[in-house]
């Protein structure tokens, strides 16, 4: 069995669709029978990103953002997707595999979230809270500071986590859209060891966190005064 010429289409652009927060998109898919295999694009030479990025956070977050797009395409298609992170030492470069094993209908909240992704920005403000249950990433956990910001947390550290903390952020980006409340990712403070420790320890999270999410259309340094600047490698968020 295959994916429809329809179903096929509709993954690749929602795919497409997703934000890049790194310098460039940083993954490729492929399609095969009713599975679609996610793959993180070799970088460049080592030391490109040592000054803002050593670890590739943006990459894999943007990565997790496609995921999470490619989930809902397969969901609103009728199809439960199933998704595999594998330890594949001989292809390092594969990321995720999602299939499609039965047929299951979409609940609303992914419908809202499917037509999210092509949805405008919204302005309006919201309680982070609620964007809590949006969330389907195991291993994650949108956890509020406050009613203003969420951060994202994952149970590890590793490439996997990275990618499914990206899921997760784009879960919540996504219903806050389509709940109409201005939301806005904030990754380039992860990249500072000492504020990530910090964060930890002033709010005594239990996980790693990968990313922020400032919920509501209140300025984004009276919520967290140390984060001036750009708010993802690219600002504006790249798509492709």
């Amino acid at each position: 069995m295959r994916w429809s010429a329809a179903e096929a289409a509709e993954i690749v652009e929602a795919a497409r669709n997703a934000p890049v927060h790194s310098a460039a998109k940083p993954w490729v898919l492929e399609l095969h029978g009713r599975s679609v295999y996610l793959y993180e694009v070799p970088q460049r030479p080592k030391g490109i990103f040592s000054g803002h990025d050593p670890l590739g956070l943006d990459r894999l977050l943007s990565c997790g953002a496609a995921l999470e797009h490619i989930v809902l395409a397969i969901r609103v298609a009728g199809w439960h997707a199933k998704v595999v992170f594998p330890h594949d030492h001989a292809n390092p470069d594969l990321l995720a595999v999602v299939r499609a094993d039965v047929r299951e209908r979409p609940t609303p909240a992914e419908l809202d979230c499917h037509r999210a992704i092509r949805s405008p920005d919204a302005t309006g403000g919201g309680d982070a809270r609620r964007l809590v249950v949006a969330n389907r990433w195991a291993g994650t956990e949108l956890h509020p500071l406050d009613a203003d910001t969420l951060v994202v947390l994952t149970v590890d550290d590793r490439r996997s986590d990275h990618v499914r903390g990206g899921a997760a952020l784009q879960a919540a980006l996504l219903a806050g859209r389509s709940a109409g409340v201005a939301v806005r990712p904030v990754i380039h403070l992860m990249h500072r060891a000492e504020w990530r420790a910090g964060l930890i320890e002033r709010h005594d999270l239990a996980g790693f966190p990968q990313a922020l999410v400032s919920v509501g259309a209140k300025d984004l340094a009276e919520k967290v005064p140390t984060a001036a600047g750009p708010t993802t490698a690219s600002a504006d968020e790249a798509r492709s």
